[in-house]
Formats: structure tokens, C-alpha cells, sequence
């Protein structure tokens, strides 16, 4: 097109939101959230995995006679392979059809809910559709799980021999190498640390499977700093009503700022003074930058975003000023520059930097933000280009059009009150989707401990009917299964945190701090929500296997297998 129709670089600017939205942008901060959105995925998918390798573990442990009574009758190690197999993939038989029908209704529900919140954005967008590409890869995407989740307990399945089976030691015990340490603990609880280490791939996978869950919910919840920064209607300056220069010059008296302020229907009233395109100098380079002044409310609330230096010496100290952050932007903190305006060269030394503002320039200057006196003193302007007007909850369209009046017909009239609510709205539905993926994370979270743990303790329901029979008391056997499923807890929450926190500030800078600027910080509200839920999990998970073996037996609980 450049070349057929002789447009120039700057003539031609990639709609980022557009194309990102597509999958096509090149631009590197798309390329970062392809990239993050390719991780998440992954890590999902193998979450998937070390949660089904776990159940298939546990399942294949608590069924070692019946997998060496098999071989007995002439099944050999790969008949016993295909057999786990099949089971496996007979629970996608169920499993997903039945997720991809609960996935399209609620697909449905979730577009009927952006229609009718945010019919502006989402009013095109059709409730019932069916999307075959993403069917497809859902079931590729389950079967892939499933074969590669059962590979390890098909393997293990296939190991028992049928001596085993015909001695009537089919529990698949190791060899005792180490005795439990009793030095520490009681016995009871030793032997519940014992049962935890006692195999390495067991182990792996249900501290694997414990971890990822903390993973999948310290990297899923960067979405919520991203959404706060990509959705901003919630931003104090956001105003209801906005009074604006016709050609964007300085030419609003101060006067009608006046008298807006002491209108009943006014909450607040704060204006803006604009130099465009404003040519500086700095570190040899040639830059342009648009210079806008800020009163003491708007340095009040620009407070919250500063990313580094002080809001205090650009409201107190002359020829200071903030800057915004750009990714590409090469000033810093310190750095003098000089301006070139109205003729005359000025030196304005830069005192911070703020990872957002209440203008959103549509060119390629940067954002210069400096003090009503630093402003004046630089341009020789003194009347404003903007004034932002919020209402009180009461005002009515009356209110609006009395002070539409007021401001007269020289003047543009903006009622922002519509869009805000719509942007609102899209909030909150973004809100609503991203939160409600995280309460998903948690209830998987909460599903898979209690399945993990409970297949475990059925696992070895044989040896506990061994040590009832010994002398053990029923306490003393819930003191064993307590400890087994906190060495699970302890160690998986251990290598969850350690990983998901490192993901989670991977994830933050590729997708916040690289556009925004803003710092990682550790995300202890999170942290402590999904340890809490997997604490409460691990209560609930022991609860139903020590009922079962309480009403079980001696000798039930040790011929069961």
C-alpha cells in the first residue's frame, strides 16, 4: 500500500487493538500477551495432567491384586497397559461431552451477559454460536491429556507380577530401605511422613499436582492487575461532564471555572492547560513531548500511580515536571531537558515518572506533566483548555443542561455520563469473567486434593487394617492420615509458592510492567487465599477416608483391595 499509493511510515499506524484482537499485530507488547496467553495454556494443560496422572496413581495402587490377578490368568504387561488405558479413556467418554456442553452454555450465558451490560461494545455479538474449531481442539485437547496422564500408571500397572496376586501381597509395597524417623514425631505421625515419601513418583505427582494448583492461581490472578490497568473507569479523575477548547488552545477563562464551583450539582470541577507537540531536547536527542498542568487534586490523585521520584517537588519546586511511561521512552528521573517554546528555549528538569495519567495522547509525543505556575511561566498562557466536571448523585438532565448553558455555545460540551457507564459496565463483565475463572481454579483446587488425597488413603487401606490389627487405635490412625496429607500440603505448598511466584512476576512484567511501568510487588492477598483454600481442602479431604475406616473392620480393612 506505501509503495502503490506513495504513503509515508508516519501516514500508516497499525490499529494495535484491533489487529491484537485478531492475532496479527507485531507490535512487541501483543507479541508479550501471545506469548503469556501460550503459557497460561500450557500450564493449564499440564495441570490437567499431573491431576489425572495422580487419580490414575492412586487408582492403579488401590487395585494391585486385581492388576497381578490378570497376569495370572495370562494378561500380559501390555494387555494390562491398554486395560488402564481404556479406563482412561472411558472417562472421556463422559468427561468430554459433558464439558464441552456445560463450556457452549456457558459461552452462551457469558455473551448474553456483555449484550445486555455493554450493548455499545457487545451488541453485534451473537448468544447461541457454536465455535467447531474450539470444539475440536476441546476434545483433542482432553484426549491429548488423558493418554499422556495414564502413561505412567499404565506402566506401573503393568509392572506387578502375578506373584504378588497369588501370595496375597499385592498392596505393591517397596522394599524398606530407612525406617520411619521417630526420633522427631510420635510414631503414628513418622509412619504418615514415611507413607508420604515411601514412593518418589507418588510423591512427585501429588506434590506436583498440589503445586501447580498454587501456580495456576498466583499466574491466572496478573489478569486482575491487567484488567485494572487496561479498564480504567474507575480512575478518580474520570469526570461526568467535560468543557473543551474548540481548536484545543488555552483559551477557557478562569471565571467560568469559578462559577461551576459553586453550582449545587457540581461535586468537583478541575482544568487542564495544553501546549501540543512541544519539540525538547535531551541526551543529544530530539523529542516531542505534550505539556499539560495539573492543580493540587490531580497531583492528589496522580500520587497513587507514581512509579518512581516525588509529586511534592513538581507541585512545590519551578521548571520541574512528571513524565508518564511509554516502553520506549528513554527519559528518567534527573534528567534536564530542554524545551523549545514560543520561540524561546526553557529548561525543565524531570523530578517523576507515572505509570498512567488522565490524558491519553493518539500520537507518538510523550506526556509532560508540570504545576498551573510552571505552566504559565513557561507558555505565558494562563486560561485553561479543559475543564472536567463531576456531579453529585443527584444531579438531573436539567443540572446538565443548565451548566451547558452556562459554559455557551463557544465552547465543546461533552457528557461522558453514557460511555461511562457502558465502560462500566464492560468492567464489571470483564470483572465478572476473570474473578470467575479464579473461583473455578479454587474449586479445582478444592476437587483435586480431596480425589488426590483420598485415593492415596485407599491405597493403603490394606496396611492400615494391618496396623489396627497390631494395636493401633482408631486416633492414632487419623493422626497417620493427617500427617501423610500435610507432608503433601507442606511440600507442594513449598514448591507452589516458590514457582508461582516467580511466574507470577514473569507474567506481571511481561504484560503490566512493560507497558505500564508499574512495579511487581508480592501479591500476598492472593497468596493467602489459595493457601487458605488449600488448607480448608486438605480438612475436608481427610475427613471421609477416616469415616470410611472408622465403620470398616479389622478384618475387612485388611482383606480389602
Amino acid at each position: 500500500m506505501k509503495t502503490d499509493y506513495g504513503f509515508s511510515d508516519e501516514q500508516i499506524i497499525e490499529n494495535a487493538k484491533l489487529l491484537g484482537l485478531l492475532g496479527q499485530s507485531g507490535r512487541s507488547f501483543m507479541l508479550q500477551i501471545y506469548a503469556a496467553a501460550g503459557f497460561l495454556f500450557v500450564l493449564v494443560m499440564v495441570a490437567g495432567i499431573m491431576m489425572i496422572a495422580s487419580s490414575l496413581n492412586s487408582n492403579v495402587a488401590w487395585r494391585t491384586r486385581f492388576f497381578g490377578m490378570m497376569r495370572c490368568l495370562g494378561a500380559t504387561p501390555k494387555q494390562v497397559m491398554r486395560i488402564v488405558r481404556k479406563e482412561a479413556l472411558r472417562w472421556c467418554r463422559f468427561a468430554i461431552p459433558a464439558g464441552i456442553a456445560i463450556g457452549v452454555v456457558v459461552i452462551w450465558i457469558l455473551f448474553a451477559v456483555l449484550r445486555t451490560a455493554s450493548p455499545e461494545y457487545f451488541g453485534e455479538m451473537a448468544i447461541f454460536g457454536l465455535s467447531i474449531p474450539s470444539i475440536l481442539a476441546g476434545i483433542i485437547v482432553g484426549l491429548l491429556t488423558v493418554l499422556l496422564a495414564a502413561r505412567s500408571p499404565a506402566k506401573k500397572a503393568a509392572k506387578v507380577s502375578p506373584l504378588e496376586a497369588v501370595s496375597g501381597n499385592a498392596s505393591g509395597y517397596q522394599q524398606v530401605k530407612k525406617a520411619a524417623n521417630t526420633k522427631l514425631f510420635k510414631v503414628e505421625t513418622a509412619m504418615g511422613i514415611h507413607h508420604a515419601k515411601a514412593s518418589k513418583k507418588n510423591l512427585i505427582l501429588m506434590v506436583g499436582s498440589f503445586a501447580l494448583s498454587i501456580i495456576l492461581f498466583l499466574s491466572f490472578s496478573v489478569t486482575v492487575e491487567f484488567m485494572n490497568h487496561a479498564l480504567t473507569p474507575l480512575r478518580p479523575w474520570t469526570a461526568d461532564l467535560s468543557i473543551i477548547s474548540p481548536d484545543y488552545s488555552c483559551s477557557i477563562d478562569s471565571e467560568l471555572l469559578g462559577k461551576l464551583k459553586e453550582n449545587p450539582a457540581v461535586k468537583l470541577v478541575y482544568g487542564r492547560m495544553f501546549a501540543y507537540d512541544v519539540p525538547i531536547a535531551v541526551n543529544g536527542s530530539q523529542e516531542k513531548v505534550d505539556l499539560i498542568s495539573y492543580e493540587q487534586r490531580q497531583f492528589d490523585w496522580a500520587k497513587d500511580y507514581l512509579l518512581e521520584g516525588s509529586i511534592d517537588d513538581a507541585i512545590e519546586k519551578p521548571n520541574t515536571a512528571l513524565i508518564v511511561f511509554e516502553p520506549e521512552n528513554t527519559l528518567q528521573v534527573g534528567d534536564t531537558v530542554t524545551m523549545t517554546i514560543n520561540n524561546r528555549l526553557q529548561e525543565i528538569q524531570i523530578v517523576g515518572i507515572l505509570s498512567t495519567s488522565s490524558f491519553k495522547n493518539n500520537n507518538d509525543a510523550g506526556i509532560m506533566i508540570c504545576s498551573e505556575d510552571t505552566f504559565r511561566q513557561i507558555t505565558g498562557e494562563s486560561k485553561y483548555t479543559i475543564l472536567d466536571i463531576k456531579l453529585k448523585k443527584k444531579a438531573t438532565d436539567e443540572d446538565v443542561n443548565a451548566i451547558k448553558q452556562l459554559a455557551g455555545s463557544s465552547y465543546t460540551f461533552s457528557d461522558e455520563r453514557m460511555s461511562k457507564n457502558s465502560v462500566m459496565a464492560t468492567y464489571y463483565c470483564f470483572w465478572l469473567f476473570i474473578y470467575g475463572f479464579l473461583v473455578m481454579i479454587a474449586l479445582i483446587t478444592v476437587f483435586n486434593v480431596i480425589n488426590s488425597i483420598s485415593m492415596s488413603v485407599s491405597a493403603r487401606t490394606n496396611q492400615y487394617g494391618v496396623f489396627r490389627a497390631i494395636g493401633l487405635s482408631m486416633r492414632q490412625l487419623k493422626k497417620m492420615v493427617i500427617s501423610e496429607a500435610c507432608t503433601y500440603t507442606i511440600i507442594g505448598s513449598f514448591v507452589g509458592n516458590v514457582l508461582g511466584l516467580f511466574c507470577n512476576k514473569t507474567l506481571f512484567s511481561m504484560i503490566v510492567s512493560s507497558n505500564w511501568g508499574a512495579p511487581w510487588t508480592i501479591p500476598w492477598l492472593e497468596l493467602g487465599v489459595i493457601l487458605l483454600v488449600v488448607v480448608l481442602s486438605v480438612v475436608l479431604a481427610v475427613q471421609k477416608p477416616i469415616k470410611k475406616l472408622k465403620e470398616m473392620s479389622i478384618v475387612d480393612t485388611i482383606s480389602m483391595q
